[in-house]
């Protein structure tokens, strides 16, 4: 029986992002399908949103202000501001913190005073965010890369090219992996020297699940490196011991295969 590897979806953040604009019902729809193909909400989210109508007092405040006020309320978690940026660049702004001591001496901020924040095409917001929190690679070093010549960020500081602008698309999103265990029998393997020459560092041997055992869980199996493993985790949080010679691999859904109609968080439009 071939065993999908739980993407513990509750482990997802769910960000706050505070609408200060009026968008028509086709413009909000088309940026929740921008975040929802970025997110790989159908897949397995990297992380949610909980849009709501910004309160008056936010309306024309500055990102600054609005950082401020969130801190106060206890919320110190990122936010995202969707202002007209969201139409016109198809963009959103991602408000982090004020700089710290290390944004200060990577020369990323001025001051501590400043706000570490970014403009960044909407399908990019979930892998940013995943990014930026890890601090890998820090907001700073993105915000460096870019034409514009912003940092260190200073508290006029304006940044009007969205980031993500040049990555390629196809590239980005043509993938969709996610990790299986298949026992003895569900997998077929090759030591065929042209398949293990086209995989970067190539292994003694590589795998892929029977093709017929492939399309019947809907996925596409190519050849890939193996992974041999004994037991897996159970929805009750035991172990289930698995018979020997069994192996992780990775495999893609198959795109043509429809998924559930993803849920926003409650209270979100």
């Amino acid at each position: 029986m071939v065993h999908l590897i739980p993407s513990h979806l509750d482990d997802a953040d769910t960000l706050k992002a505070y609408l200060v604009t009026q968008l028509s019902d086709n413009e909000l729809q088309n940026f929740k399908r921008a975040f929802e193909k970025g997110a790989k909400v159908h897949l397995k989210p990297m992380m949610h949103l909980q849009i709501t109508q910004a309160p008056v007092k936010y309306t024309n405040a500055s990102h600054a202000h609005k950082r401020s006020q969130e801190n106060k309320a206890g919320n110190t978690k990122p936010f995202v501001v969707i202002d007209r940026d969201v139409v016109d660049k198809g963009a959103v702004w991602y408000v982090a913190g004020f700089a710290d001591d290390f944004d200060v001496e990577c020369n990323f901020a001025a001051s501590k005073k400043v706000l570490m924040k970014a403009l960044v095409h909407t399908e990019h917001l979930a892998i940013s965010h995943i990014c930026w929190s890890e601090g890998n690679p820090p907001m700073g070093e993105e915000l460096e890369s870019l034409d514009e010549n912003i940092t260190p960020l200073r508290l006029d500081s304006e940044q009007s090219q969205p980031l993500g602008a040049d990555d390629d698309e196809e590239e980005l999103w043509g993938t969709d992996e996610v990790e299986v265990v298949a026992e003895h029998g569900e997998y077929e393997t090759t030591t065929d020297p042209e398949i293990l020459s086209n995989m970067g560092s190539p292994p003694r041997k590589a795998v892929r699940l029977v093709p017929a055992i492939a399309q019947q869980e809907n996925l596409i199996s190519d050849w890939t490196w193996p992974e041999n493993i004994r037991e897996i985790s159970t929805p009750d949080d035991g172990r289930q011991r698995l018979p020997a010679r069994s192996i992780r691999l990775a495999a893609r859904l198959d795109p043509q295969v429809p998924r559930l109609r993803y849920e926003w968080p409650e209270g979100s439009l």
